[in-house]
């Protein structure tokens, strides 16, 4: 019987590599897809609904816009412009969502444990980590301890390129064939990515770093 993962799976390049990283190693990976209010959140989640039925994944949609409404970022509807610039900019703190991963992470604890899942994943990696407190590996390992205590020694939390840059995990990605043209980066409410926020920033960089066009088109 295959070892179940229960994997947060946004549609961006991260995840998705995390989901073809977990494939590879014949685990049964169920995806969750939220829905949290931010500005990119529609043209996300058509990008992970595309990656997980590339992969004939199970994936369940878990619309939590309620909960998020009264937050402050400008990531979500509610908040300001998105920044342009790198994300050593001081400006794309602007993009932080308050305790996200904590909460998705919970969820993610809790359906494990319902269907005997022994992991929960995400794919936050060091480049996340000047700007997001809950991408840092400080943060993944007092998760992983209070997941692993929480549910009774049932399920671990693992991040399986919490030391890893952008550019080396599209260096394994491309090794694992990931469809990266399926996938969605940009932090923007726009059907095309538009190549200046941090996100867009990063992930072109990541694709010059290892000698390769990116397969998706950019406004900018």
């Amino acid at each position: 019987m295959k070892e179940k993962v229960v994997l947060g799976l946004s549609g961006g390049l991260d995840s998705s590599t995390v989901l073809a990283h977990l494939i590879s190693q014949s685990k049964d990976v169920y995806c969750f897809i939220f829905l949290y209010g931010s500005k990119h959140n529609f043209y996300e989640n058509q990008a992970a609904i595309k990656v997980a039925e590339y992969y004939d994944v199970s994936y369940k949609i878990i619309d939590l816009s309620d909960t998020f409404a009264g937050f402050k970022s400008n990531l979500l509807k509610t908040g300001g412009d998105i920044p342009e610039g790198h994300y050593t900019d001081e400006s794309m703190s602007q993009t932080v969502v308050p305790g996200r991963n904590i909460i998705f992470l919970s969820i993610l604890a809790g359906y494990a444990w319902t269907i005997g899942a022994s992991k929960i994943a995400l794919g936050i990696h060091q480049g996340d980590h000047a700007i997001y407190s809950d991408c840092r590996k400080e943060f993944y390992k007092a998760m992983d301890t209070a997941i692993y205590l929480g549910t009774d020694n049932r399920v671990e939390f693992i991040a399986p390129y919490i030391e890893t840059d952008k550019a080396g995990i599209v260096k394994e990605g491309i090794s694992l064939q990931v469809p990266y043209h399926l996938t969605r980066t940009c932090y923007t409410d726009q059907p095309l990515a538009c190549g200046k926020c941090g996100s867009c920033v990063e992930r072109k960089e990541a694709f010059e770093k290892n000698n390769i066009s990116d397969s998706i088109l950019y406004k900018f």
